[in-house]
């Protein structure tokens, strides 16, 4: 199942800008979040097709004592969500990969279908949703 826009936002803790004085593009935020435990995201779905747009829009996971957080970092603005389980993350997760996928070549879906989407009432195979795991 994947999340819809109104559910991720519900999600939504923190969203705040760029610190330059420790990053000033998204290859040096990766390493700024990298020391912050924060681990980013390369791949998503059965084939590992590309999670967000790098170094533009780029994911990241964290495992605190009590919950999973997401972070979305979209040319240095960085959103930072929060969740109870793993699998509420993941469909998150999931939304934001189709999000970003829409129009590909390989996406199954349409810039068209986002608001489908958003209203979680796309239908998308399995093989778009959930971790990749290299076989």
């Amino acid at each position: 199942m994947t999340m819809t826009a109104a559910e991720l936002r519900t999600h939504q803790v923190t969203q705040y800008g760029r610190d330059y004085r420790e990053s000033d593009d998204g290859y040096s935020d990766m390493d700024a979040e990298g020391r912050r435990g924060w681990h980013p995201l390369a791949s998503w779905g059965r084939d590992g097709w590309n999670l967000g747009d790098w170094p533009y829009v780029v994911m990241y996971t964290r495992q605190a004592a009590d919950h999973y957080e997401l972070m979305q970092i979209t040319e240095g603005d960085r959103t930072v969500y929060s969740f109870g389980t793993e699998q509420e993350r993941s469909e998150a997760i999931d939304y934001l990969f189709l999000w970003y996928a829409a129009g590909q070549r390989w996406a199954p879906l349409s810039y068209e279908q986002r608001e489908e989407l958003d209203a979680g009432t796309l239908e998308v195979d399995p093989m778009f949703t959930g971790p990749y795991r290299p076989t």
